[in-house]
């Protein structure tokens, strides 16, 4: 468990209430089966829009509603799992998962922006805030047209996906375009030398942002594009009046995460089902129990 500030828990709600948001905004429909709720998207498969989290204020869930919302999730065709922020909960409450014979599938770290400041020496490397200065090839930019962010879905695209495409479906585009407007998104560009080749995309549900995705293009990774995109990303966060600003990353994003203020606050903990299940027994009747 975190040993954490006194405003901490008030942060991991925000967090909390930041992603069940989002989830919704997605097209997620919820319902509440006892001491936990499930989430299901219709028509997309992923693992953050199909789950099963602990209901609200609860701190233990009973093992026939997890049952009960595994099944249900299964019919659905989607692969049953538990999950939830760890720091939440007390450290009883993973046991008792653990003796439902759950397995951890996945571990994520939420990390907040909570810059390290302090004394640095002539021409250090300062770890633990948002650097000062780039390298004078790489620039930043936030998309805010049709044109601009086109630009951004394809550069997207090809780090993200490494695919390249000269034109973009419009539709696609609009969507983009509705949440700048909305106020939803910001869509940072990154540049060396005049050409993009680095976006990010931070969503907006003040006072939080979540810093979702940052992606370049192929060959061009660790060339400071991302540690310039996130500079940015957070910049433009704060300048939005979001007071929390987090990101949940991979392992391997740690360390590039905290070397611009960003600190380990807790983990997104993912369980997935244990055999029995994964094939609900049928029913029998009392001569075949015989």
């Amino acid at each position: 468990m975190n040993l954490f500030k006194r405003d901490d828990r008030h942060i991991l709600r925000a967090i909390q209430k930041h992603i069940w948001e989002t989830m919704l905004y997605e097209g997620v429909v919820v319902e509440q089966l006892g001491t936990v709720d499930v989430y299901v998207h219709m028509t997309n498969p992923a693992t953050h829009l199909n789950c099963v989290t602990p209901h609200k204020g609860v701190a233990w869930i009973r093992r026939e509603d997890l049952l009960d919302a595994f099944t249900g999730l299964q019919r659905l065709g989607r692969t049953p799992r538990l999950v939830f922020l760890d720091a939440l909960f007390p450290e009883a409450f993973t046991k008792q998962i653990k003796m439902m014979d759950l397995t951890l599938e996945d571990e994520r770290m939420v990390m907040v922006y909570r810059p390290l400041y302090g004394p640095s020496m002539p021409d250090e490397l300062v770890f633990g805030r948002l650097p000062d200065e780039h390298p004078s090839e790489i620039t930043t930019s936030i998309a805010t047209t049709r044109e601009e962010l086109a630009t951004w879905l394809r550069v997207f695209r090809a780090g993200y996906y490494n695919t390249e495409a000269l034109t973009v479906p419009a539709n696609d585009v609009q969507r983009l375009v509705v949440a700048v407007e909305k106020g939803e998104a910001v869509f940072i560009l990154a540049h060396y030398q005049e050409t993009p080749l680095g976006a990010t995309r931070l969503a907006l549900r003040p006072p939080t942002a979540e810093l979702e995705a940052v992606a370049t293009a192929p060959l061009w990774h660790d060339m400071g594009l991302e540690a310039a995109m996130i500079a940015a990303a957070t910049r433009a966060a704060t300048e939005r009046k979001c007071d929390v600003v987090f990101s949940i990353a991979l392992p391997r994003d740690f360390m590039r995460l905290y070397r611009i203020g960003f600190v380990d606050l807790t983990h997104v903990m993912i369980f997935w089902q244990a055999e029995e299940y994964a094939q609900p027994k049928p029913e029998t009747t009392e001569q075949e129990a015989t």
